[in-house]
C-alpha cells in the first residue's frame, strides 16, 4: 500500500474539518477490517470497500497501510480519559483523582469498540515490532506522561511525599490497565464478577496511602498540613 508520486501529488493541499473527518472514517473502517483479517491479511481494497470509497482514495489520506494502522490507535485508543481526569484536578484529593482516572479507563475499555481496538493492538504488536513500538510510545507519551506530570506537581506542592513521578505513574497505570485488559479485552473469567467501581476504589486507596505522608493524611511530606 505505497502511493505513487501521482497519488501523493493529488492529495488535498489543506487539512480542514472534512479532511480530518474522512481520515477518521477510513481509520474506523480499517479497524474493522484489521480486526477480522489481521494487519498482514488486510488489503487497501478491503479497507476501501468497508469505508465505501475507491481504493485509490485511501492514498489521499494515508501514506501506507502502516500509517493507517497506527492512526487507529492515535485516534481511537481511549487514553483521552487520563487527560480528562487530570484537567483541573490539582486541587482535588489525590485519591479522588486516581479513582476518577481508573473509573474512566474501565468505562472506556469496557466499550466493545475500544476493547476491539486494544485487542487488535495486542495481537499485532506481537507480530510487528514497529507496531509495538508505536503503541508503547503512545502510552508513554499520553497516559503515563500526563499522570507523571500530575504527580510532579503534587510533589512540588507538598501534597505527596517525594517519589519518582514517572515510576509512580507507571506503577498505578500498570495496575489499572492490567486489570482492564484482562477483564475487558482478554475476557478472563475470574474477573467478570468483579465490580469495576470497587476495583477503582481499591487501587486508588492502596496507591494513595503509599503516596501520602506517614499518617495517611493529605499534607506535606512530613505529615503536616500545608
Amino acid at each position: 500500500m505505497t502511493p505513487t508520486r501521482e497519488q501523493r501529488d493529488s492529495r488535498p493541499r489543506t487539512r480542514g474539518p472534512q479532511f480530518e473527518e474522512r481520515r477518521r472514517q477510513i481509520a474506523l473502517a480499517a479497524a474493522r477490517v484489521f480486526a477480522t483479517k489481521g494487519f498482514a491479511g488486510a488489503t487497501n481494497r478491503d479497507i476501501a470497500a468497508e469505508a465505501g470509497i475507491s481504493a485509490g482514495l485511501i492514498y489521499w489520506y494515508y501514506n501506507s497501510k502502516e500509517e493507517l494502522f497506527t492512526a487507529i490507535f492515535d485516534q481511537f485508543a481511549p487514553f483521552y480519559v487520563v487527560r480528562d481526569a487530570l484537567e483541573t484536578a490539582d486541587a482535588l484529593p489525590v485519591e479522588e483523582v486516581l479513582q476518577r482516572l481508573a473509573n474512566g479507563l474501565f468505562r472506556a475499555i469496557g466499550q466493545p469498540e475500544y476493547a476491539a481496538i486494544l485487542r487488535l493492538g495486542l495481537t499485532e504488536a506481537i507480530r510487528f515490532p514497529d507496531v509495538a513500538g508505536h503503541v508503547g510510545h503512545m502510552i508513554a507519551r499520553h497516559p503515563i506522561g500526563g499522570l507523571a506530570a500530575y504527580f510532579e506537581r503534587q510533589i512540588a506542592a507538598g501534597r505527596i511525599r517525594p517519589v519518582d513521578p514517572w515510576l509512580a505513574a507507571q506503577a498505578f497505570l500498570g495496575s489499572v490497565l492490567g486489570y482492564a485488559l484482562r477483564k475487558h479485552v482478554v475476557g478472563h473469567d475470574d474477573l467478570q464478577e468483579v465490580d469495576d467501581a470497587e476495583m477503582a476504589a481499591t487501587l486508588a486507596g492502596l496507591f494513595t496511602r503509599g503516596l501520602l505522608a506517614g499518617d495517611g493524611t493529605d499534607g506535606g511530606p512530613d505529615g503536616t498540613d500545608r
